[in-house]
């Protein structure tokens, strides 16, 4: 009777095992896998699918920045707010061979490597494959935290282009996937302004100005000036000397400034002058006590007025004939409720 001596396996020979093993189970999965896609396939049912292919790589839409159509809408100076508002065209490609939906543009704008605004912009802008289409948007911004950036800002209407660039997510889909990328460079490029610096309307309010003695010695009157910024581009309002003319004779002087006037805006401000009635000539005297009798009190504004954008550009309004405008007798003191200080005083 012969003896067989049983084999005692190796490490090597349990390993080789195992790797047998894994390979066959991996081939299993992969014809599972296979057979899957094949059942998902239309027409795989009846077996008309006999493998399924990968299209290859998909690839996210590509922005490009045109230039002509691209420029600074609106700035505002920063005691009104510093907002910047960039009208931006940029064509869309799209890299792949089958048509997708750009649906959501989540962006950031970018200026000299700081971020001045985000914000998000649904699409559903539809891209041929291999194809393209424009895509236009407004992008606000706010700059009230950076002043570093106001004079690059202000240079774009000079003529100097302002470099931007926007970086961040886009969702878009197929017609059977939609994709999500990772925040990345969107675009970059340069914009000016189309319009130039546009000089402000002056006028002045007679309904709500008004005369008013707060003392005998000195009394006030108050104007509303109303400006008005027509362009695109905001600064800062000043007069460096005002002078009041009451009844055709000068009783006061002030200076004005700056008064933020920003892009396309309306606004009001009070001059009040007060007028120290122991200087005045005996005609100026006269004028004023007509006014304070509730008798007349037609005005006249005169002297330069300024505009400046940040110490780019500063522009001078010639005031020749002056802003005129006559209060109503309703904005006056009642009739001969004061009366002309002695010159003893």
């Amino acid at each position: 009777m012969s003896v067989r001596r049983a084999r005692v396996p190796t490490l090597r020979s349990v390993a080789a095992a195992r790797a047998l093993r894994w390979r066959r189970a991996g081939a299993l999965l992969a014809c599972a896998a296979l057979l899957a896609v094949a059942s998902c396939a239309p027409g795989a049912g009846d077996g008309e699918i006999t493998s399924a292919t990968p299209l290859g790589e998909v690839f996210a839409p590509r922005f490009e920045v045109d230039s002509k159509a691209t420029f600074i809408e609106r700035f505002d100076p920063p005691g009104a707010g510093a907002g910047l508002a960039l009208a931006l065209a940029t064509e869309v490609h799209n890299p792949n061979g089958f048509a997708i939906v750009l649906q959501r543009v989540s962006y950031r704008l970018l200026i000299d490597g700081e971020v001045v605004g985000e914000s998000s912009l649904e699409t559903d802008l539809e891209l041929p494959a291999n194809g393209s289409a424009p895509l236009a948007w407004k992008v606000d911004a706010d700059l009230t935290e950076l002043p570093a950036l106001w004079l690059q800002v202000v240079r774009a209407f000079a003529g100097e282009p302002l470099p931007f660039a926007l970086e961040g997510q886009l969702v878009f889909a197929s017609q059977t996937y939609a994709f999500t990328t990772l925040t990345r460079r969107l675009a970059e490029g340069t914009a000016l302004s189309r319009q130039e610096v546009a000089p402000p309307r002056l006028r002045l309010d007679g309904l709500s100005s008004r005369v008013a003695v707060v003392r005998e010695d000195a009394p006030v009157v108050t104007l509303a000036l109303v400006a008005q910024n027509p362009g695109e581009v905001g600064y800062f309002l000043t007069g460096p000397e005002l002078v009041l003319e009451l009844n055709d004779e000068v009783v006061a002087s002030l200076e004005l400034g700056p008064l933020p006037l920003p892009a396309g805006d309306i606004v009001r401000a009070d001059l009040t002058f007060l007028i120290d009635r122991l200087r005045l000539s005996e005609s100026a005297e006269s004028a004023l006590a007509a006014a304070l009798r509730g008798e007349r009190a037609d005005v006249r504004l005169l002297g330069a007025f300024a505009y400046d954008v940040l110490g780019v550009d500063s522009f001078v309004i010639e005031n020749e004939a002056g802003l005129l405008v006559r209060i109503p007798e309703r904005s006056l003191p009642a009739r001969g409720a004061a009366a002309s200080p002695g010159r003893d005083r």
